[in-house]
């Protein structure tokens, strides 16, 4: 009966079947349709995540359009001005006709039919590499929003793993502090030991169970994140151990970044794009002096045969502007401008990368050597502290304070561990997000560039 609260405060803690599953490092059932959804068992590798991401994740919609106006305006770009066709209908005689008595609708006008078409000297090749520069930078800057977002939801469902672990770790301390506080009652019940111990014990308990509850807020609030950034429901791994591998498949890497390949990475590629793309448009505005001429040939009837002109003819010309005024000197100011404006961004990022691999190698270094200290050295001795104290309380030799004190910091040393693992891995992807590394971009948007 002196464990009907501790049991009410459990039920109330676990009962729910979302949280007991995923205390135990188990799958809830998920109410989504599986369209809707991503497993986290079943997550494939980093480019899978990107086409999965690409498929299904609402944040594209517009990218897909801004790819599809790019390729439109290159498509564009490949297509020769139309000709024009001129009609006309003239000389239409306004008062008496010369000579009189003629037929003023008949007789007098002409009419004429005519075919116009532009030729441009100089510009065509030009505004084709130019568009076709443009349609690479926009599909290189869409493949570095979907590398950024498929990093984001990697580290997500990392924090989702991380939940899990620490849930696993958690429960297998609230067992033990449960079997602990049974026990203490036991021995009370036989006059072994004082009832301090057992509100010693209680109070342990209790306190596990209160942080069993933060940490399923926590992998609730991580389950959220990682739907957010998937824009697809997470589904958590189905066990423990599951979640665990998910983590050391990329802490198991120890190659570390080539800044060499740096100018590769996609944003410092769509750059270069860029700065090509204005250099093309630059040099069409310089050769904005150079006038297009207007070729225009087309066929002319005139019924005014009476002042001795040809019934049937055909006539040729030509006309072109004259850039007296205009010659395309402001577009190429602004070409100019985009031109170094993108070399000098793309210049820009590629010191900041540089420095950022550089630090972030010397963080990772020293929470490498963080991790061994805690599970080569830290973990062991304090699992083997409390397991020698355990027996020894059990066996009278000890106080029950002495194992829950290292009881404590062997919890605690459990949680620093998981958290450790959840930092080694953000500093995993932060390397690869400022290197070169990362997914493969889907073909739809690898045809591009």
């Amino acid at each position: 009966m002196r464990r009907v609260p501790t049991l009410i405060l459990s039920c109330l803690l676990l009962g729910t079947p979302a949280a007991s599953a995923a205390s135990k490092g188990e799958a809830a059932p998920s109410t989504a349709p599986a369209r809707d959804s991503v497993t986290l068992d079943s997550l494939p590798d980093e480019d899978g995540v990107a086409a999965l991401l690409w498929e299904r994740s609402t944040q594209f919609t517009q990218a897909r359009i801004r790819v599809d106006e790019a390729q439109a305006e290159l498509t564009r770009t490949q297509l020769l001005p139309n000709p024009e066709l001129d009609l006309s209908w003239n000389t239409l005689p306004l008062g008496p006709t010369n000579p009189p008595g003629l037929d003023r609708l008949r007789d007098v006008p002409n009419y004429q039919a005519g075919v116009s078409q532009l030729v441009e000297l100089g510009k065509r090749g030009p505004r084709q590499r130019s568009a076709r520069a443009a349609l690479s930078a926009t599909a290189l800057d869409v493949q570095a929003e979907l590398r950024e977002l498929t990093y984001d939801f990697l580290q997500r469902v990392a924090a989702v793993a991380t939940a899990q672990v620490r849930l696993a770790e958690l429960e297998g301390l609230a067992a033990d502090a449960a079997r602990l506080t049974e026990l203490e009652r036991i021995r009370q019940q036989r006059g072994d030991t004082a009832g301090l111990d057992v509100d010693r014990a209680v109070l342990e308990e209790a306190q596990l169970q209160g942080q069993l509850a933060e940490e399923h807020s926590n992998l609730s609030e991580a389950l959220l994140e990682c739907s957010r950034a998937a824009g697809l429901a997470c589904v958590p791994f189905s066990a423990r151990e599951l979640a665990a591998s998910f983590l050391e498949r990329r802490l198991s890497r120890t190659q570390a970044p080539n800044t060499e390949d740096l100018p590769q990475r996609p944003d410092l590629r769509a750059l270069q794009a860029q700065r090509q793309s204005s250099q093309e448009s630059l040099t069409l505005a310089r050769r904005g002096w150079v006038p297009d001429p207007t070729f225009r040939v087309g066929y002319v009837h005139d019924r005014f045969v009476e002042s001795g002109n040809q019934l049937n003819s055909v006539f040729v010309g030509m006309s072109f502007p004259l850039p007296v005024f205009d010659h395309g000197q402001a577009s190429a100011r602004l070409a100019s401008a985009q031109a170094e404006a993108a070399e000098r961004t793309r210049q820009q990022l590629t010191s900041q990368a540089r420095r950022d691999v550089t630090a972030l190698i010397a963080q990772r270094d020293a929470l490498e050597a963080r991790r061994a200290q805690v599970r080569q050295k830290n973990l062991p001795l304090a699992s083997s502290l409390v397991g020698r104290l355990e027996a020894a309380v059990k066996a009278g030799g000890a106080s029950l304070q002495d194992l829950i004190f290292a009881r404590r910091t062997y919890g605690q040393l459990l949680l620093d561990a998981a958290q450790l693992d959840l930092n080694a891995y953000h500093l995993s992807v932060e390397l690869e997000r400022a290197s070169a590394a990362g997914p493969r971009a889907p073909g739809e948007l690898g045809s591009h560039f």
